[in-house]
This record gives structure tokens, sequence and C-alpha cells, in this order.
């Protein structure tokens, strides 16, 4: 038995991959907001609250017909409008008050479809990858009511003696 064997271990990755799809605009699911920890821009060794929100696509897919997927973390705090979470909520809900910011319901949120423009960038590794760059509700085009006909009675043909 070889040295890896005896003393290594084989790992497929941490999970699911998904492919970087190209820079656009797509129709997502927020699938997931979920409460992570972060480090710290002032203190890399202090860990902070954080948000992970993670978007799919619902409309298009890689080659193999999976969604592809999109997350941007941001902080937990909301009314900055410098501030991630204030950026991506007011491009999603509009500007909120305390009150409303309280009472924000994450599954109404869900229930939603989202106009998502992803960029690419590069990470330090080289990896290529997707960043969100802006959150919108999709606007469902109103239909417009159809133009009745002119009533062509009344009206003479000019070319009629010709």
């Amino acid at each position: 038995m070889g040295f890896f064997a005896q003393h290594g271990k084989f790992s497929e990755g941490g999970g699911k991959k998904y492919s970087v799809a190209e820079q656009g605009i797509y129709t997502c699911a927020l699938i997931d907001v979920e409460a992570t920890q972060g480090k710290s821009f002032d203190d890399p060794n202090v860990l902070e609250p954080n948000f992970k929100w993670v978007f799919e696509t619902t409309e298009v897919g890689d080659d193999d017909g999976q969604p592809f997927r999109f997350i941007q973390y941001t902080k937990t705090y909301y009314g900055n409008e410098k501030a991630k979470l204030t950026i991506l909520l007011d491009g999603m809900v509009g500007r909120m008050s305390n009150q409303q910011f309280a009472e924000l319901d994450i599954e109404a949120l869900k229930a939603k479809q989202w106009q998502v423009v992803v960029g690419t960038r590069q990470k330090m590794n080289g990896e290529l990858t997707n960043v969100i760059e802006t959150v919108k509700p999709v606007k469902v085009a109103a239909t417009k009511p159809l133009h009745k006909a002119v009533p062509t009675e009344d009206i003479s043909d000019p070319f009629e003696d010709a």
C-alpha cells in the first residue's frame, strides 16, 4: 500500500461545483439567506456576522443543464448607503425604514423572481468567479390593450375612380 493510501484521504471537494456564467442579466430565484461568520475588514483575525445570499438561475443553465449559482456576502448592518446589505436590499425592495427592515420577510423574498446582473472576476488564485452587481425585481410586462381597428365603412376609397 502506498504512502498516500495509508496517510491521506481523497476528497471530491467541498460540495457541488457550479459553473461560472458569462457576465449578463439572469432571472433568478433567491434560494437561501444564511447567517454566517466572515473575517473583519479591520482585523482578519476577528470573525464578524455576515449574511450569505444565494441566487440560482431559473431560465438558463450550464452545459449539463444545472442552474448557475450566484453568491453575495454582506454584513448585517442596513442603513448606510455604502453598505452592501443596504445596496442589495434597496435594489430588491426599495429604501426601508428601521421598522420595515425589522419586518422584512425572507419567505416573501424567496417567492419572487429577481433580475440579477452578474459580472466575472478573477480571484487571486487565477480562478474565475461570478460577482453580483445588482439585484432588482423582475418586472412583469403589463399587457397592453389591443387597438381596435378603425371601421372602414364610412371611409371612401380615394383611388376608387382611377
